[in-house]
């Protein structure tokens, strides 16, 4: 299965359609290729783009993506987008299928369901549609999503799980590889449903415990405190509320006596208030006794505006004509230099429109054949733009004085370049340059051959050189098994004689006792002898317990390593097969490729064996041969140009005689840009002018009639208003005009004279309910008692009555509770009985074949896979490096710690567990372990796309130079193509070929692919 194509729009931060081809382009060529950006840029969102399209599902998700999904945690779809889709097109078998998904809102901005089908690419059909699209990708791919991401996707975090998991967690990820879960299941299924039988039995039986019921003498002896309660509450109760009622009635009277203290200081302040308004209230009088003289001083003020508007006008007008008479003045002026005669204002237009018709007629024959000139001009300069094209460098047409020395240059190269070339004509130069280029092709198919046997001669002697290297191993390895076989026997004797002395030792130790107790008179209790050598004097027993320890120790160093030897022996068979067979292949081919540089080295009567560099020299001198002849043929196309470009040449010339001639006569009478704008402006301004002072004339004689007339109705209203100034005794017209308020001033000081007044009011009506409430609350108030001993009188009858309600009311819930406790218990010991029926079923069940994680039934199958799974393992590892090699626990090491182990080559075969690796080397044998993973997949589908995200910040430059090398000898063997996501500069550096992302402004991200 390979990734062909990606193509996806508005997904997570990368906004926009986006689209990464893997099987052609930049990509394909380089195989291994490195997906790279800063956390959060979008990397990851490549792979989910890929699992979206096929399986609706994403690394961030453990379900499928639902509306739910998308709607709640706002993921998938680029934020405040419509719509968003994700495309993938991949290769099962030869055949090409596509796979969409795609999702959108509607006009009220809810989510539409998703849309998903499956395309075959060749014929169009659509193989599947709707949400049983994912079923389908997993039928025609053989991989379920979790099968897809183990198999495709390998993560640093992946490998170190698998690597360093113990047993039944490493087995079940080999279940999610192999689908062997039905095992599984069926024991995880047993075991829960007999613990949850067990677990409903226990809780059963502890919410048994947890009832508690209460003795009969406890029940007596709370019925009568219960009734003593009772009979003292009304009591107690009545005390309760007469202190309430007294403390009450003592707050109250305070805060009415504070209330009525307020009320004294807002009376004085309305008084204050009053003080300060009676000046503004003399005012308002006056306004209201003088307020019907407000029109007529209205009128006269509205006069005398008038007339001061009138003046100013006159003035206006009268400036305003002057500027105008200055103006035609000026404009006439103009014109008479212009025509170079005198002008007068009834004839000026007349004049002007004769001149602008003459200037007019010799403008179009002058454009006329400046218009020619330029014809002639383009069409020498496109002779000139041909002969550039050729190779002959030719300025544009601009002087004819300068071009026409450039054009006579020309010609004289371009008869030296034809003479050169030996022929007299192009057919000719056509026919040898044919010749040329085929004999130059076939050079170049002569050094490519050449490069190709060069590389497989290189690659024969590298394979018989590690051929070599293969077999002095398995010398060696040899010899050591040999050496191993016979260390293990002698080793197991010597521990076996060990093992029987200890025993000896040991049991001598536990008769110790009874040694001390024989008694040189009486025979032996055990044997009945009279002679006790030991009795006295011990037997001397010197073995160590551990020494027997570490000979056991050092034995099981020596077995582990002999097994890994063997194993190992067995891959080393394997590779030398493989490698005779390549250097086989490769014999044959360099026998092709000589055959091949034999046929195509005779028409060119080269010798295929000199060196690539001589044969590249030869090449080189032949293209330059070429590129001589080449511009011989372009020397013999421009000669034909240029002829066309000499006829042009004097058309140009005479054109362009003529039209100066005809400008030299036009600028004699005018040498202006545009004589109708010229001629428009003079006829257009004096017109205006003329009529312009005539109409100032009359708006003059009209003004001063008005400015007589309105100079006389101010003198009447002027005269009425004296007689009011001495009727009302007022000083002058200012005080007349003092006195009268605005509406608005006038109004404000009414509206505060109501404030007060309805203040005043409210103050009084406050003050009779205060006294009345002071009275009533002081005759219900018992002074003989200060506010301290009301509280501490209340606080005491409050703290008895609280104490009874809640003594009665825990009594009555005691007894209560009792009840409902006698009734739960005997239901749940009818309930438990049942119980314990079923359990007895499920227990027997549970001892057969069930487990918490369903270990017992799986574990068999996964641990044969595990074996194979090694084997694939070290196999890989052998390519990344010779120091390690893996190998299963045994039982013995299982008991302390059931993760793999390891033998390291470099400290004398020392056997060790995976987890005391280093970062660097826990990454190389790791990977190892993940393509193991994806070569057991591979058996029933062919793996040809990887993607591997980050694990490389913890290697070293030499193990990342190693790393990157193993990844380009895989890709280059399988023809995978292997995507490596990474924040590691070094790796961006060494790998070239990159997806680069990049974010951008509000959160989004742009993706290109460079090299």
């Amino acid at each position: 299965m390979k990734i062909l194509k990606i193509r996806f729009e508005n997904i997570h931060s990368l906004k926009g359609e986006h689209h990464v081809d893997f099987g052609d382009g930049v990509l394909a060529e380089a195989g291994l290729f490195a997906i790279t950006g800063p956390t959060g840029s979008g990397k990851s969102t490549l792979l989910d783009v890929i699992t979206l399209a096929l399986y609706n599902r994403i690394a961030r998700v453990d379900k499928a993506v639902s509306n739910t999904i998308l709607e709640d945690d706002g993921g998938i779809m680029t934020r405040n987008m419509k719509h968003c889709f994700a495309e993938v097109e991949y290769r099962v078998n030869g055949k090409d299928y596509r796979s969409h998904w795609s999702i959108e809102r509607n006009r009220n901005n809810n989510l539409n369901a998703r849309k998903q089908e499956l395309v075959e690419v060749a014929t169009g059909q659509i193989l599947e549609a709707g949400t049983k699209t994912p079923d389908k990708n997993q039928e025609v791919i053989g991989l379920s999503y979790e099968q897809f991401v183990k198999a495709m996707v390998l993560s640093q975090g992946e490998f170190s799980k698998l690597l360093q998991a113990p047993r039944n967690e490493r087995n079940k990820l080999l279940e999610d590889i192999t689908g062997a879960r039905s095992y599984r299941e069926i024991g995880k299924a047993v075991y829960f449903r007999y613990k949850q039988v067990e677990k409903s039995i226990a809780l059963k039986e502890a919410g048994l415990e947890t009832i508690e019921l209460l003795t009969a003498e406890q029940v007596t002896e709370k019925k009568a405190e219960l009734k003593s309660l009772t009979e003292a509450k009304p009591e107690i109760e009545k005390s309760y509320q007469t202190a309430s009622e007294k403390i009450s009635n003592r707050k109250e009277l305070h805060k009415k006596q504070v209330e009525q203290k307020e009320l004294q200081d807002q009376q004085l302040q309305l008084k204050k208030d009053w003080d300060i308004f009676n000046p503004f209230k003399s005012q308002l009088e006056l306004h209201d006794k003088l307020a019907k003289y407000s029109v007529i001083l209205s009128d006269y003020d509205a006069v005398s505006k008038q007339e001061s508007q009138l003046k100013e006008d006159g003035d206006r007008l009268g400036k305003s004509k002057l500027e105008a008479e200055n103006q035609l003045k000026s404009y006439l002026e103009a014109a008479e230099k212009l025509l170079k005669e005198k002008v007068e204002v009834k004839t000026a237009n007349e004049k002007l429109d004769a001149f602008r018709n003459k200037i007019a007629q010799l403008q179009a024959e002058e454009k006329k054949m400046q218009g020619e000139a330029s014809l002639f001009l383009n069409q020498l300069n496109t002779y000139v733009r041909k002969i550039n094209e050729l190779g002959y460098p030719l300025p544009m047409a601009y002087k004819p004085q300068l071009f026409i020395p450039e054009v006579a240059f020309l010609h004289k190269a371009i008869q030296e370049s034809i003479h050169s070339s030996g022929v007299d004509s192009l057919e000719k130069l056509n026919s040898v340059l044919d010749g040329q280029r085929v004999l130059n092709e076939k050079a170049g198919e002569l050094l490519s051959s050449k490069e190709q046997l060069i590389k497989i001669q290189e690659n024969h002697k590298n394979q018989f050189g590690k051929l070599k290297e293969v077999k002095e191993q398995l010398v060696k390895d040899t010899n050591t098994i040999e050496s191993l076989e016979k260390e293990v026997l002698l080793g197991s004797k010597e521990v076996e004689s060990l093992e029987k002395s200890l025993a000896q030792q040991r049991n001598h130790q536990s008769l110790e006792e009874y040694r001390l107790q024989l008694d040189p008179e009486q025979p032996c209790p055990l044997c009945g002898s009279l002679h006790h050598p030991y009795a006295s004097e011990k037997p001397y027993l010197d073995t160590k317990e551990e020494l027997v320890n570490e000979k056991k120790k050092a034995l099981q160093t020596k077995s582990d390593y002999l097994i890994s030897l063997r194993a190992k022996n067995k891959f080393q068979f394997k590779e030398i097969d493989d490698l005779t067979t390549a250097i086989a292949t490769l014999k044959e081919e360099q026998a092709q490729h000589l055959e091949s540089l034999t046929n195509i080295a005779e028409p060119l009567n080269w010798n295929f064996k000199d060196d690539l560099e001589t044969l590249k020299s030869r090449r080189l001198d032949l293209n330059r041969q070429i590129q001589q002849m080449e511009k011989s043929k372009q020397a013999f196309q421009a000669a034909s140009t240029l002829k066309d470009l000499d006829d042009s040449l004097k058309q140009w010339e005479l054109a362009l005689t003529t039209y100066k001639s005809l400008k030299q006569k036009r600028t004699a009478l005018y040498d202006g840009p545009d004589i109708n704008g010229k001629v428009n402006t003079l006829s257009t301004s004096i017109t205006r002018l003329h009529s312009t002072i005539t109409s100032l004339s009359e708006q003059l004689n009209g003004n001063a009639e008005k400015l007589k007339l309105q100079s006389a109705q101010k003198e009447k209203k002027e005269n009425e208003l004296k007689g009011i100034i001495t009727d009302e005794k007022l000083e002058n017209l200012q005080a007349l005009r003092s006195a009268i308020l605005s509406e608005e001033r006038a109004s404000k000081i009414r509206k505060r004279e109501n404030q007060l007044k309805e203040q005043k009011t409210i103050l009084s009506e406050k003050e009779s309910s205060i006294n009345k409430a002071l009275t009533e609350l002081t005759e219900k108030d018992d002074q003989s008692l200060s506010l301290e001993a009301l509280t501490t009188l209340f606080k005491e009858a409050k703290s008895s009555w609280d104490t009874l309600s809640i003594n009665i009311g825990k009594i009555t819930q005691s007894l209560e509770a009792d009840e409902k406790a006698k009734k739960r218990q005997q239901k749940v010991q009818e309930e438990i009985d049942l119980l314990k029926k079923d359990l007895s079923l499920w227990k027997t069940m549970n001892d057969l074949i069930g487990d918490a994680t369903g270990n017992k039934f799986s574990n068999f199958v996964q641990d044969l896979t595990l074996e194979q799974l090694i084997g694939h393992a070290n196999k890989r590892l052998s390519e990344f490096s010779d120091r390690y090699l893996l190998d299963i626990p045994t039982a013995e090491e299982a008991e302390k710690s059931d993760t793999l182990k390891v033998f390291d080559k470099y400290m004398g075969n020392a056997r060790r567990s995976v987890r005391t690796l280093s970062g660097g080397e826990t990454f190389l044998v790791s990977l190892a372990m993940a393509f193991a993973l994806s070569d057991i997949a591979a058996r029933n589908v062919k793996i040809e796309s990887l993607f591997i995200d980050e694990g490389f910040g913890t290697l070293d430059p030499e193990t990342l130079d190693q790393a990157i090398t193993i990844l380009e000898k895989m890709q280059n063997e399988g023809d995978k193509s292997v995507g490596v996501i990474s924040h590691v500069g070094a790796l961006k550096e060494r790998i070239t070929t990159q997806i680069q992302l990049e974010k951008g402004s509000l959160g989004h991200s742009t993706l290109k692919v460079v090299q």
